[in-house]
């Protein structure tokens, strides 16, 4: 490679380290295809992303569930997640095998959520003081988590045996509170299908504001109290 001295004597020379050599003393050589503006350029690299905090599965879905309640079930994207726990899209496939395998893990996540919160207010109750409490944690939840609520109404797969597990969990309670009514298990069945479809229903229209209610609370405790009649006094359908 050609060295060019400052009065403009030329030699060559095999290895360039791209920087000031010395040849002899005090003669300075500077490699004669590089400026100084290149040779910065060629030290300087290229910034990389900075990684944020260690990333588990567990820290992931929950704030996929976040990113779902915050814009909707619908819009749950794997490039949002990225964003938000400030990865590549690309390494989320070390914790799931793509969106359909993360939408499953919110659905999971939520019915353990809700599951927790529905035993909690279970706990310690029975008959009409039960039904009340876990109608009113089901509500609280769904107003706020709706993408986490929609994941439980929409996402199910009738192989998935984790799913239903999760799901025979949340139902114990609400099962236990109907059977201390004296409903036997023909009837829990129903009347769990009946409960559940008109709580959830009603939560619904009131999360997506598709019905202009008079008085949303008020609609709440009267279609809770329509059951609770039924049941105590002994009307409710194919009850003796």
């Amino acid at each position: 490679m050609a060295f060019t001295s400052l009065d403009g004597d030329t030699r060559t020379i095999v290895d360039c380290q791209i920087c000031i050599v010395g040849f002899r003393p005090n003669e300075t050589w500077r490699c004669a295809g590089v400026t100084p503006r290149s040779r910065a350029a060629r030290a300087v690299p290229t910034p990389a992303r900075a990684a944020g905090p260690y990333l588990d599965k567990a820290t992931l879905v929950r704030v996929a569930a976040d990113v779902a309640d915050r814009d909707g079930w619908s819009k749950l994207t794997l490039s949002k997640v990225a964003l938000e726990v400030n990865r590549h899209v690309t390494s989320l496939y070390a914790h799931v095998d793509g969106l359909d395998a993360l939408r499953r893990e919110v659905a999971l996540l939520a019915l353990d959520e809700l599951a927790d919160e529905v035993w909690k207010a279970a706990l310690g109750r029975s008959r009409e003081d039960a039904l009340v409490a876990i109608a009113g944690v089901e509500r609280a939840y769904a107003r706020s988590h709706p993408g986490r609520n929609t994941a439980m109404a929409t996402y199910a797969r009738s192989d998935d045996e984790e799913l239903r597990t999760r799901g025979l969990r949340l139902a114990e309670p609400i099962r236990a509170t109907f059977r201390s009514f004296g409903l036997d298990d023909e009837q829990i069945t129903l009347a769990h299908s009946v409960f559940s479809s008109a709580l959830r229903g009603l939560v619904l229209a009131e999360i997506t504001e598709t019905f202009p209610f008079h008085d949303l609370d008020q609609t709440h405790e009267q279609l809770i109290g329509l059951f609770v009649v039924a049941l105590a006094t002994g009307s409710w359908p194919g009850k003796e």
